[in-house]
């Protein structure tokens, strides 16, 4: 059969025979419809734009904000401070925001319903008695969109019956880099991406089956997006500055789109693709804002991108100055008809690490160090945690923290801030954890920068192992289960001797514990020999063996609570065995002791007994001691602690057999509170709560209890 071409002389009288096509839209999906009933005019072929529901051809969907059905991951970049974050987010269809009423005439913005080209060229395959006629199409042609319908400078009659046509048809008719098929035998798209970003277009294909030649009826075309549009936003942080450019780059640039398979093969050539933006940033950008839309959104070849592919932006900073950021996409993928969009949040380029203990940490009151490292910075950062009435921070230690007491007053504050680069050391006083669950220290610090993400590390803080009774056991021994004396048979004595004329200034604290009672039991504590300049002497004795080992406390089997109690109080002992560190470290005015003089036990067995171990596991407070004569002033702190305020103690002998820790088992002899009535002894327990009568001297380990 002779395919029929109407004479443009028989349009007189403005008869113009027309290809009856219309485009009609739906708002709900962005699919291209079919316009309904197309009626045939005397045989001519005319399409129609039509649905199958098909995901590909879906406009994209902004019901989520992260699109439809995201896939997501972070990439970094390796390079020192400088950081890309980079979150995929892959939508199905291309991404139109901001250009639905824009006509893709110049430039292949995403098409959408509203902005379809206003051309696209149609192949029509001829199929004669079941075999293909390879010498020719039986169309070759453009259909325009002249407003109302759609039409082509020539028409074309359905062949018969023993025919068969099956169409391909895509658009734009111009895009840059695309090549159409040469012959019957080819049906395939060839295509380079352009280079420029402003000359990328987005492809649509539609590809219909065999169709009988005599239809003399609309054909519908279902048109895909083949391409995969690639675009960037703002992530969760940003710093000010101006995003100078983005770019692609190592990725596949060519490639052949089979129009009946619906499917790419590429070329192994590689490109780069860049755009210039200067989009300024002030640091409150909302987390999803477009930095590449329409226009700017690069239109690419589906692909699974190879080693090497990365993503690229230049930012300028408020001050100036430039950096080049980078982040890997090698092996993620490109699909077709699907937006990609990269999220990225540009740090600044200094950087923070918080270095904090590894391990667990214990249930009652606790402390230790945490360094903030500060990098490339020198503005005010803060530091701050998430348990504000439990965690405190404090960057100097007194005298008494030193020795081991957890001071109320001294404890620190919830936030603190500092300032400019380089290592910080703070010291974190926590309060104990009596709940039934381990609970995690969070710490941030955050740097006073708009838009900016803090740093964070955790620390692990335990809860007691609680028992039936509510009793609880402490989780962890303190120096590796080091190991203490009981106490309270002690030989040791220490006489301070000082000559002149700041004698009496040391009269006066020693005065202060005698008034206090807390020396005056002891054989001539405070020995002063003459308090007149020039020639004044004062000598202090501190002699432990008054204290006695005849106790008449301590001795209850089954309440380790009152015998922690009694003992840390008897006769001030929980005080007077700080005495030696005080005096040693004592300056008043120009004087120092002039000599210290020991006879007797080791000073460790004094300062560190058992049940002051168990007691130091509590929260003291500080009273502050002033003395002033003729214009002198000295200042000191004892530590001070009431006896219904001591929580943390030393078991009784008998009441370990109810107490136990799976997670941290026992092992070897502990101390508990119970002293022996025959002055020497007192008894120790082991894992099996097996009591023995020991010599109160010696060294074994001690582990603290608590009721709730």
């Amino acid at each position: 059969m002779k395919v029929q071409k109407k004479n443009p002389s028989w349009l007189a009288g403005g008869m113009v025979a027309m290809l009856s096509c219309a485009l009609l839209f739906s708002c709900n999906n962005g699919d291209f419809l079919e316009s309904g009933s197309l009626e045939n005019s005397s045989g001519k072929i005319c399409f129609g734009i039509a649905s199958d529901k098909n995901m590909q051809t879906r406009g994209y969907d902004r019901s989520h904000d992260d699109g439809y059905a995201a896939a997501r991951f972070v990439l970094r970049s390796d390079h020192s401070a400088d950081t890309l974050c980079v979150r995929t987010v892959v939508s199905d269809g291309i991404d139109v925001s901001g250009f639905e009423d824009e006509r893709a005439l110049t430039r292949g913005m995403p098409v959408t319903n509203a902005n379809f080209y206003d051309k696209f060229r149609v192949l029509a395959y001829w199929n004669k008695n079941g075999t293909l006629v390879g010498g020719r199409f039986y169309m070759d042609e453009v259909a325009t969109n002249n407003g109302s319908v759609w039409s082509t400078e020539q028409i074309y009659y359905w062949p018969g019956a023993y025919h068969s046509l099956q169409f391909h048809a895509w658009a734009p008719v111009d895009a840059g880099g695309l090549t159409a098929p040469s012959s019957p035998q080819d049906r395939s798209l060839a295509y380079i991406v352009p280079e420029a970003v402003a000359d990328q277009r987005d492809i649509v294909v539609a590809t219909t089956g065999k169709i009988q030649g005599d239809n003399n009826a609309a054909v519908p075309l279902t048109f895909k997006h083949v391409c995969t549009a690639v675009r960037f936003a703002v992530g969760s942080r940003m710093q000010p500055g101006r995003i100078k450019s983005v770019a692609l780059k190592g990725v596949y640039n060519t490639g052949t789109y089979d129009m009946t398979a619906g499917t790419w093969t590429l070329g192994d050539a590689t490109s780069d693709f860049s755009l210039i933006l200067n989009r300024e940033t002030t640091g409150n950008e909302t987390n999803g804002a477009e930095i590449t839309s329409g226009s700017a959104t690069f239109l690419m070849l589906p692909q699974t991108l190879p080693a090497g592919a990365v993503v690229e932006v230049v930012f300028v900073n408020a001050g100036n100055k430039e950096r080049t950021l980078t982040a890997s996409i090698e092996n993620t993928e490109w699909m077709m008809g699907k937006t990609v969009t990269y999220k990225f949040s540009i740090s600044p380029e200094y950087d923070f690490t918080i270095d904090v203990p590894q391990e667990a940490q214990d249930a009652h009151y606790i402390t230790f160090p945490i360094t903030i490292n500060v990098k490339d910075y020198d503005g005010t950062w803060t530091l701050t945690s998430n348990l504000a009435n439990d965690v405190f921070f404090t960057q100097t230690r007194t005298d008494l923290q030193k020795r081991g007491y957890w001071i109320d007053e001294d404890k620190g504050v919830s936030t603190i801030s500092g300032t400019g680069s380089g290592s910080f050391t703070y010291h974190v006083y926590v309060t104990e954890n009596i709940g039934d669950a381990a609970r995690d220290l969070q710490f941030q610090v955050t740097p006073e920068v708009a838009g900016a993400t803090s740093t964070t590390a955790s620390v692990r803080q335990l809860c007691p192992s609680w028992n039936s009774r509510g009793i609880g056991y402490e989780r962890i021994e303190e120096n590796g289960g080091g190991s203490y004396p009981f106490g309270f048979k002690w030989d040791r004595k220490v006489v301070y001797r000082y000559e002149g004329f700041w004698a009496f200034l040391f009269k006066w604290v020693a005065g202060h514990y005698e008034n206090a009672n807390t020396a005056s039991y002891l054989s001539t504590a405070w020995n002063i020999t003459s308090i007149f300049p020039p020639k004044s002497l004062t000598t202090a004795t501190i002699d432990y063996t008054k204290i006695g080992n005849s106790l008449n406390v301590g001795m209850a089997a089954e309440n380790g609570l009152s015998n922690t109690r009694s003992l840390y109080f008897f006769k001030d002992i929980g005080t007077v065995s700080d005495m030696e560190t005080i005096l040693d470290g004592m300056t008043i005015g120009s004087g120092t002791w002039d000599s210290k003089t020991v006879s007797g036990g080791d000073y460790q067995s004094v300062q560190n007994f058992a049940v002051k171990m168990a007691v130091l596991k509590n929260k003291f407070s500080k009273e502050e001691r002033t003395e002033t004569d003729n214009g002198v002033t000295v200042t000191y702190y004892v530590p001070v602690i009431a006896e219904q305020d001591i929580n943390w103690y030393l078991p009784a002998s008998s009441e370990q057999s109810s107490l136990s820790d799976e997670e941290f088992p026992l092992s070897g002899n502990y101390w508990s509170s119970t002293a022996a009535n025959d002055n020497i002894n007192a008894f120790t327990y082991n894992a099996a709560a097996f009591t023995t009568s020991t010599d109160r001297m010696a060294n074994n380990k001690i582990r603290a209890a608590r009721r709730k």
